[in-house]
């Protein structure tokens, strides 16, 4: 039988962006769909676009945060699939019946994620963003699963219990890592979402929140050598620049050398640590 796939959105005036997420949704065509949307009270006419499309559950009211409206969504969610998708995100075409097919078993708790298509709106540019197979202690210094591109089962969300609400910027990941431990997360080679990158994301490079729970997270998680990594990174973040120079085929960054003693440190774990906290 086909499972049903619940949805949850959260948002919070995003009206500019969410009719292209709910018809990104719709437009899978899944027989059996739930979706969910937990709004933060918008006065933007949010309420107007999601009227308009067949939405299950919609909940508009002041909250906490991304982590509560995740939570409110998923205790009204009763399909055998379950994923959340941000108000400015999208799904690519088949992505339901990839991410079901790939599951396969929605008995057993099981996650599957895949690649995802970044879109920088203000720059007008895309590339994808490839994730890697699974391997819990990469995980514990490294958010490579990107989270519009994740599905999982119901008995995978009930054994890993709800999202950790303290969490403003690393929830998925913190719960990815639970979930790790009950059950399997499996990687698929295929691009699934578009992640929009824009003036009002949230995750937006050096907002210092972000980059001191992130630090944080690692700190607890992570291998020491990798903490070191982070927080020297982290310490020196806003001088840091991501701008690049051609010479000839090669491609340098300029950071690199103007803080060439944090390489020399850390090594590649200076770069990967740089690029996490500056997504």
């Amino acid at each position: 039988m086909t499972p049903l796939v619940s949805i949850v959105v959260p948002t919070y005036n995003q009206a500019q962006y969410i009719e292209q997420t709910l018809a990104s949704i719709v437009g899978q065509n899944w027989p059996r769909l739930e979706l969910i949307v937990i709004d933060g009270g918008s006065t933007d006419g949010t309420r107007e676009i999601v009227e308009r499309y067949p939405v299950k559950h919609f909940v508009s009211e002041r909250d906490s945060g991304q982590g509560e409206a995740i939570n409110k969504g998923f205790r009204l969610a009763t399909g055998e699939v379950m994923a959340w998708l941000n108000s400015d995100d999208y799904y690519l075409p088949l992505t339901l019946a990839k991410a079901v097919e790939a599951l396969g078993d929605t008995s057993r708790p099981q996650l599957v994620y895949g690649n995802c298509l970044l879109w920088y709106e203000q720059e007008q540019r895309a590339l994808v963003d490839r994730s890697r197979p699974f391997d819990r202690a990469a995980l514990t210094s490294s958010a490579y699963i990107i989270q519009p591109s994740a599905f999982w089962t119901r008995a995978l969300w009930e054994k890993t219990g709800e999202i950790n609400q303290e969490f403003h910027f690393v929830l998925d990941w913190d719960w990815w890592l639970r979930a790790s431990e009950h059950g399997e997360l499996r990687y698929i080679d295929k691009t699934l979402s578009v992640y929009r990158i824009h003036p009002q994301h949230k995750s937006s490079s050096g907002n210092p929140r972000r980059v001191e729970e992130i630090v944080g997270f690692i700190e607890k998680h992570g291998p020491p050598a990798w903490a070191a990594a982070y927080r020297d990174v982290a310490a020196r973040l806003k001088s840091m620049d991501a701008a690049r120079i051609r010479i000839g085929a090669r491609e340098y960054r300029w950071h690199k050398l103007r803080h060439l003693d944090l390489y020399l440190k850390h090594g590649a774990k200076a770069e990967a640590a740089f690029w996490q906290l500056n997504l």
